[in-house]
């Protein structure tokens, strides 16, 4: 008997982010701070490669603050921008936009060298399950651009 570990909506998400990935010029990877570890799926690293990132750690409001600052230097280390939210109340929300912009400021200032006078930014919100990315993509668009609720699949597919 043949076992599949590797269910459909797995392979169908991996598919849908290595297809749209061209189409960003950074990544938004959302993880529960209660889980810094454990919350991050090991396969967005390998797809994702050498594209801008920036590693937010929502729910903070939930989570321990020593080991909050614990995780913060951990990814720190490891090269990453690190920004905890609450997404539900907004708070770090400007810090992750803040973020997202001193990590695009090479691209822009070179558009900008080029004579563009505006370069759109365009950012993937990603994570697993329940981590909050619709909460906030609705506080980061100032409204309820994404559907959300207290069980997961509310979302189910991309926005």
């Amino acid at each position: 008997m043949n076992v599949q570990w590797y269910p459909g909506h797995m392979a169908k998400a991996k598919r849908t982010l290595e297809e749209n990935l061209k189409l960003v010029n950074i990544v938004i990877e959302l993880c529960d701070a209660r889980l810094p570890y454990s919350s991050r799926n090991p396969a967005i690293d390998s797809i994702i490669g050498k594209k801008p990132r920036v590693l937010v750690f929502n729910k903070a409001d939930l989570a321990d603050q020593t080991q909050s600052d614990y995780w913060m230097d951990y990814y720190k280390k490891q090269g990453f921008t690190v920004v905890f939210t609450d997404a539900k109340q907004g708070d770090g929300v400007k810090k992750v936009i803040a973020a997202v912009k001193k990590a695009m400021e090479e691209k822009v200032s070179r558009s900008l060298e080029r004579g563009r006078i505006a370069t759109a930014l365009y950012a993937m919100v990603v994570g697993i399950p329940n981590v909050g990315k619709s909460s906030f993509v609705n506080k980061v668009a100032g409204k309820a651009a994404a559907r959300t609720g207290d069980k997961p699949g509310v979302t189910g597919d991309k926005q």
